[in-house]
Parts: structure tokens; C-alpha cells; sequence
């Protein structure tokens, strides 16, 4: 994560450089100072920024690749170039189209900077509260604890809406596992324990391009381009994972419930007939695509 209003300053010019940190840092911004882009990419290396400062360097296909690189690793970072070089049109809007926030032509004076460092600032904070906003609106709440993507259902069920297509539409296998856990007033107390252990177990086991979320109160995992032997390999995979998991096995409440866990397992297109709860999925795609 990037320290709270953190700048990097690039400039040819050492006494710019030292003006700027001391007009910043008497501001309480924390400031870092680059001469050139190798030195600008070291920093890049080690942490990210909430502003880079950046003079128009040339050549100047290697400024546009810096801010290309930056915008590409950390895309809320707020870019401001400054230049007295005679912009013209084109690349002014080149400079905009490539990621530059802001633009300021030489000379201008310290409160035009703060200005301009304050106003990125601020668009810097909303960008991070719309990104939570969208985590929120796509996770389960217990994502951190399980330490790993974990979608809940309209999430899920999008994310099945979207397999669905692609696999029409490109005539490719896909696979959806659903783990079937006994419910929270079977288990009791033990119950959120028990399935965020399942979780953690499942998205531990399942490659990065798997999606795993919240079917009702079961566990669903979506397996792309993946046909029934590899489902049915991941699915005795995880019935020996879990079946042998130390928490499970000791805990004389959790361990009866072991042997009532069920998966069913779904391939598209063959026998592809899904649970109540996501069927809603599959009549929107017949209606999408009435001859598949």
C-alpha cells in the first residue's frame, strides 16, 4: 500500500529538485526526488506514490513509457507533468490519452503546484473509495480472513452469466463445483469456523483464474475451460483435503459433519442442469440463445 500523500519529483535540475522538497515537506507531504528515469524507476521498484511530479524528459518516448508503466502498476497514482517545452495539440492530447492527469507550463509559482498536488490528492481518495465500494459490492465479508478472493452470489451468478457466453460462444468446456455444507443451525456456534476452514481449503486449491463464492449457504467454485475428468480430479482433491484437516479431525462437534458434506459437479454442455438457486442463470442464456 502506498504511504498517505507520498510524492515523487522527477527533474534534471538538483536545486528544483531541493526547492521542491523543502516547499513540500514543510506542506508534511512525505518527498522523494529523482534526476532522471532509471533513478525514477528504482524508486518505482520500492514503493508506489500518490503523486509523481515529473518534468517532460528527453527523450521523450521515455517519459511516455514511465507514465504508461506507472498508470499500467498503479493506476490511481495522480500524475502531474510539468514542461516549459512548446506542447502542441497532438501530443498535448497524446500526454492525456497515455495517463498524465495534469499539465503545467513553466514558470509557476509554489501555490500553483500545492494547488495542483491538492486537487489530485483528492481525486487519488475517491478512486480508493470507489475501488472499496466495488470490493464491498462483489465479496463476502469474511474475504480477509480467508485470504483469498471469495465472490458472494450476484457476484457469482454473474460471473457464471459470463462463463456461460464464453464457453457458447467459443464452444469451450467449463466446469462448476458446488461443495454442499450443512447448515448453520445443524452445526451451531461452530458453523463459521467450519466454513471458512472449507473456504480457505478450496480457494487454496483452485488456480488463480477459478472463481470461488457463496451459493446460498453453500460454496460454489467455477472452473473455466475445465471438462468433467479435471472437475472430478479437483473435487477428490478436495474431498481429501478436507476430510483430513487437523482442525476438522480434531474437533469432536465438526468431525461428524464430515462425512455429510457433498459436491455436485456440473460440465458444461453435457447434462449441464443447474441447482434452484442459479437455474435464473441458465434460462436467461436459453433466452440469449435459443439454438445452443
Amino acid at each position: 500500500m502506498m504511504p498517505l500523500n507520498s510524492i515523487l519529483i522527477i527533474d534534471p535540475f538538483r536545486n528544483l529538485l531541493n526547492a521542491y522538497r523543502m516547499i513540500l515537506e514543510e506542506e508534511k507531504y512525505l518527498v522523494e526526488t529523482a534526476l532522471n528515469l532509471k533513478e525514477a524507476y528504482e524508486f518505482f521498484n520500492r514503493t508506489q506514490y500518490s503523486v509523481i511530479i515529473t518534468e517532460y524528459i528527453p527523450p521523450f518516448e521515455g517519459t511516455d513509457q514511465m507514465v504508461m508503466w506507472v498508470k499500467k502498476n498503479s493506476p490511481e497514482t495522480y500524475i502531474i507533468m510539468v514542461t516549459n517545452v512548446l506542447v502542441d495539440e497532438r501530443i498535448y492530447k497524446k500526454l492525456f490519452d497515455i495517463g498524465v492527469d495534469d499539465f503545467i507550463l513553466k514558470p509557476y509559482s509554489p501555490e500553483k503546484v500545492l494547488v495542483h498536488i491538492r486537487k489530485g490528492l483528492k481525486l487519488r481518495d475517491l478512486i480508493f473509495k470507489v475501488h472499496q465500494l466495488e470490493r464491498i459490492s462483489i465479496l463476502e465479508p469474511i474475504v480477509e480472513e480467508v485470504q483469498g478472493v471469495f465472490f458472494n452470489l450476484t457476484y457469482f451468478k454473474k460471473c457464471l452469466r459470463q462463463e456461460l457466453k464464453k464457453a457458447n460462444r467459443h464452444q469451450h468446456s467449463f466446469s462448476l463445483l458446488l461443495l454442499k455444507v450443512p447448515t448453520k443451525e445443524k452445526i451451531g456456534d461452530r458453523f463459521d469456523f467450519f466454513y471458512k476452514e472449507l473456504v480457505k481449503i478450496v480457494r487454496m486449491s483452485t488456480r488463480e483464474e477459478d472463481m470461488v463464492g457463496k451459493n446460498n449457504g453453500n460454496i460454489g467454485i467455477l472452473l473455466p475451460e475445465t471438462n468433467e475428468i479435471g472437475s472430478n480430479t479437483l473435487m477428490q482433491r478436495l474431498i481429501n483435503l478436507i476430510q483430513a484437516h487437523p482442525s476438522f479431525k480434531s474437533d469432536e462437534v465438526l468431525r461428524p459433519y464430515l462425512d455429510i458434506l457433498s459436491f455436485q459437479c456440473f460440465t458444461y454442455p453435457d447434462q449441464f442442469a443447474l441447482p434452484e438457486s442459479l437455474e435464473v442463470v441458465l434460462e436467461e442464456m436459453k433466452k440469449e440463445y435459443p439454438h445452443s
